[in-house]
């Protein structure tokens, strides 16, 4: 049996093909949708002790907003107090941190892992909320495009 011209040139065409399809090619990432916009390092992270009312904690930049990820309360009382976080003058949330009745200076902790967060627009404040008692606090989060 032969081999025809015709059946040798369609071998090599499908060969070549097959060879330029399953080659390597330079991997390419986009981020999906309106993503972290600050470089290398667009986190921001902020801590203390409120003995306000309404402590401002931070004010998103004008060009970009915040996003709050993370939330961390503590009281160092035996008593419960109840803290919450403002965003722009707007309640964000409402949460009851609470003491250890006759143990004081034992602190109790609550903290919050947010997958989505909250966020606070461009120019925005961000507030912590409480009682007028001592409340320690800390909030991270990452910058975005508004």
């Amino acid at each position: 049996m032969q081999t025809s011209r015709f059946q040798l040139g369609l071998i090599a065409t499908l060969a070549v093909g097959l060879g330029f399809s399953l080659a390597s090619s330079q991997a390419v990432g986009y981020p999906a949708g309106a993503a972290i916009s600050m470089g290398a390092n667009p986190l921001w992270s902020k801590g203390g002790t409120s003995v306000a009312v309404t402590a401002v904690i931070a004010t998103a930049p004008a060009d970009r907003d915040m996003v709050l990820t993370d939330l961390s309360l503590s009281t160092h009382h035996d008593y419960d107090t109840k803290a919450g976080i403002d965003v722009g003058g707007e309640a964000a949330g409402r949460w009851t941190v609470s003491g250890k009745d006759g143990e004081a200076y034992s602190a109790t902790t609550f903290g919050l892992a947010m997958t989505s967060g909250v966020r606070v627009p461009a120019g925005q404040t961000l507030e912590l909320t409480t009682e007028g008692q001592p409340i320690d606090y800390f909030m991270s989060g990452y910058y975005a495009q508004p």
